[in-house]
């Protein structure tokens, strides 16, 4: 009954040695709980394949899809294409580590929830800078009207100067 409630939990035990595989759409209902997230809006299609041997889980993660940011340049939302692969191992031991995507869980275990994994995997895929990408005339795919509205503002500041700062610019350096 635990699997209907979470997708997310791969019960291992039950699995013979070799290669699974699982299939997931990450989608906005599981961005939905986590109310700091800086996704909320995304589509992304995932496989796991799970390599299961006998004290060893070895988790090939492949992500690709989209995800709805931001943009930083005109502010309005758009879709931004993301792909990517990852690695999870997860060790089992009755000695405690967990390093990058190295972790251990106790020998008896018998699932593992990847949620948390698949998570921190799909925020990894986001750039630091997006930006609309141009569009297929190679125009700048951004809102028009708020970059006007950005260009005006910043030639009204230039305008703008401190009469105190143009008095240093008339000083000469040695």
């Amino acid at each position: 009954m635990k699997k209907l409630s979470n997708p997310y939990l791969i019960q291992f035990a039950g699995l013979k040695t070799g290669e699974h595989k699982f299939f997931y759409v990450i989608d906005d209902s599981f961005f939905k709980d986590r109310a700091y997230s800086e996704i909320q809006q995304a589509q992304i299609n995932t496989e796991v394949t799970l390599i299961n041997e006998s004290h060893l889980l070895v988790f090939d993660i492949k992500m690709e899809g989209t995800i709805n940011v931001l943009c930083d340049r005109c502010g309005d939302p758009f879709d931004f294409p993301v792909w990517g692969e990852q690695k999870l191992i997860v060790s089992l031991t009755n000695d405690k580590f967990e390093e990058d995507d190295i972790v251990s869980m106790p020998f008896e275990s018998s699932e593992i929830d990847i949620s948390q994994h698949l998570y921190e995997y799909t925020t990894l895929l986001l750039p630091q800078r997006r930006i609309h990408p141009d569009t297929k005339d190679g125009k700048n795919g951004c809102n028009q009207d708020a970059l006007k509205r950005l260009e005006n503002f910043s030639k009204e500041t230039e305008k703008k100067t401190d009469p105190r700062w143009d008095a240093l610019k008339n000083i000469k350096q040695n």
